[in-house]
């Protein structure tokens, strides 16, 4: 069985484009194939995400990338969450449903997604991009994606050009549903014009009246689901039952479409598509709410010569009586043209499915990374080289991979013990305020379910991996300055801890829980990635007693004054994103067991660092691997 994930960002087109695709998966597929369809534009992401859409979707910031946008309106702007909202939300979905095949049509969603790949080959799945028009294009600069689907070959060019991350851009046309694919029927003009009153409801009967002043013309008006309006129209044109037909809500609108010789609707994505579709001409009701949105289909129909654009009843009539002069020449030159349009977007749904449904097939299962294991896991009890990382982050705070993704990427590389330690604020500090609004670190409210989370994982660790894993708390106590700053590990905590507390109290209820203390990054940083926290190092002899190891590496820093000083040491990642696992890591000589693991960093006596390489181990054990199979074989 073969899962395809579809995350649609709350507009129409998307939900529409996302069914289409769904029915036509499941058809073709039979039950070979999962289809799921999931909204990852809720509440205020949504509308994050059309404001996304708004400022770079309809060609407002062309000069700008779509990744300084959103790290401007997410992820560094304090008091706004929707970007690791949604990066969150991106992630537990594709977890819980661990498809092959991920389609998408928000910019935004795309790169949460590339987050979720970067260069971890475990990541699983491939991604198909649908791009609904060519408006969008501005917001995909720079979005990668395995298969670019866009609606015409001027938009394929623009993004092939720009963005040479993209496996391939296809230009597949705008994916509709197949009922309004047109037949090869032929048949002269019938005089008949379908008025779907979508919008301006209020002008509808002048715009009945303007029509019917054309001689012979029938006309078949749509309301929907206006029960009133519809009841309102046939009382007022109750005489002209013989040339107007009132419907309310219909079915086949395909076929009530390809029924008559032209069109007048509102300018939006879908009708107009579907209108197109169908081969037929359109007059489009300009003007009224919301035309700006609109206008890219105003444009399209304009460029492709197949309707024209009225703003007023008066204007509709006389743009549909010119049409039908000279025996309907206009209308027919406009049917032409519909028909060519039509014949070039034919199959569209059909070819994206089939392309969608090749990759979920094609689809190689997980690649499986070698274990990296140092030492073999010898009789219990017995001392061996241990490799840990007790400095790591998970999407409950700014990390980038799920509880579960982090377990799975450690423990497939061999690591003996590792400590999820996600950013608790204390919530007096002003600086603490504002981050607990960022969604990019823990909430006192998100500490039962990162407990329970971190129990759950502890399990699956060991079972899976052999690989201990320490629930942990990152303690940040941001001030204006270095020098008033200050982060602390908390690792193998049992419970939660009030981050309000003052650093030493905090101290004393981790080591009542058996827990380590340990000075995070407590000397000046070369890299750009933080600022400086000196409150802990300017206090080092107040705070010496509580602390049971200082950070001499992390990341890529390393602090020698923490090894002159002669400070109990420890080494680690500060684990945000995959690529930093390429950092400086400790190597413990001790019994596999948390309470030995504990103890050696305490006493401080069999520890050291190393600056781990996980390309450079993978080769080793690889090669290892061939040889010794080779000489099973011999």
């Amino acid at each position: 069985m073969r899962d395809i994930l579809i995350l649609t960002g709350g507009q129409e087109e998307h939900h529409y484009i996302a069914r289409t695709l769904r029915d036509l998966l499941e058809e073709e597929a039979g039950g070979e194939v999962r289809v799921e369809v999931r909204e990852v534009g809720q509440g205020g992401v949504a509308g994050w995400l059309g404001w996304i859409q708004d400022k770079l979707g309809r060609g407002n910031a062309k000069g700008e990338k779509l990744q300084k946008w959103i790290r401007r309106a997410g992820e560094t702007t304090l008091g706004s969450s929707a970007w690791p909202q949604l990066r969150r939300l991106v992630a537990l979905t594709l977890e819980e449903t661990r498809p092959e095949v991920v389609v998408f049509f928000d910019p935004a969603v795309g790169l949460a997604l590339q987050e979720r790949v970067q260069d971890r080959k475990e990541a699983g799945f491939q991604r198909v991009g649908v791009v609904p028009e060519a408006e969008d294009l501005p917001g995909w600069d720079g979005v990668p994606a395995d298969l670019l689907w866009v609606a015409d070959e001027g938009s394929a060019k623009e993004l092939k050009e720009k963005n040479p991350r993209l496996g391939e851009v296809v230009a597949g046309g705008w994916p509709v549903r197949v009922d309004f694919v047109p037949s090869d029927e032929k048949k002269g003009l019938q005089r008949k014009i379908l008025y779907l009153v979508n919008s301006r409801r209020k002008k509808s009967h002048r715009t009945i009246e303007r029509l019917l002043e054309i001689e012979g013309v029938k006309l078949t008006v749509v309301v929907g689901k206006e029960e009133g309006l519809k009841d309102s129209l046939r009382k007022s044109f109750s005489d002209e039952k013989e040339r107007v037909q009132i419907l309310g809500w219909v079915k086949n609108l395909a076929g009530l479409i390809r029924e008559h010789d032209l069109v007048v609707s509102k300018p939006g994505t879908i009708s107009v598509r579907e209108i197109l579709a169908a081969g037929r001409p359109v007059v489009l009701v300009e003007g009224g709410k919301g035309a700006e949105k609109r206008k890219g289909m105003c444009q399209l129909v304009v460029r492709v010569g197949c309707g024209a654009l009225a703003d007023s009843p008066k204007e509709i009539g006389a743009r549909v009586k010119a049409a039908w002069q000279g025996g309907g020449v206009g209308l027919r030159e406009w049917t032409r043209r519909a028909r060519r349009e039509a014949d070039r977007v034919k199959g569209s749904s059909e070819k994206l499915a089939g392309r969608i449904l090749n990759m979920a097939h094609e689809a190689n299962s997980v690649e499986r990374i070698p274990e990296l294991r140092l030492v073999p896991n010898g009789p219990a009890g017995r001392k061996g080289l241990l490799m840990i990382d007790l400095h790591a982050h998970s999407i409950f705070s700014d990390g980038r991979l799920t509880l579960r993704e982090l377990v799975d990427f450690y423990g497939r590389r061999g690591f003996d013990a590792m400590s999820v330690t996600d950013h608790l604020v204390d919530r007096r500090r002003l600086l603490g305020r504002l981050a607990n609004m960022t969604g990019l670190v823990l909430t006192l409210d998100d500490l039962p379910e990162y407990f329970r989370a971190l129990a759950e994982e502890r399990n699956r660790a060991w079972t899976k991996y052999r690989m201990i894993l320490f629930p942990g708390l990152e303690f940040n106590h941001d001030g204006l300055t270095a020098k008033g700053s200050a982060h602390l590990l908390g690792v193998d905590l049992q419970e939660p801890i009030d981050p309000a507390l003052s650093l030493k109290e905090i101290c004393h209820l981790v080591r009542q829980q058996g827990g380590l203390t340990i000075a995070a990054h407590p000397h000046h940083m070369s890299s750009a990635w933080g600022k400086d926290t000196l409150y802990l190092w300017n206090r080092q002899d107040e705070f010496r007693p509580l602390i049971d190891a200082w950070e001499i590496g992390n990341r890529d820093d390393l602090f020698n004054p923490v090894g002159l000083k002669r400070m109990p040491f420890i080494a680690g990642s500060d684990f945000h994103k995959p690529k930093h696992l390429t950092s400086w890591k400790t190597l413990l000589w001790c019994e596999k067991d948390p309470e030995a693991i504990k103890e050696c960093i305490r006493q401080n006596k069999d520890v050291s660092i190393t600056l781990y390489r996980d390309h450079r181990f993978a080769g080793e054990v690889v090669e290892r691997e061939e040889k010794a199979r080779r000489t099973e074989r011999v």
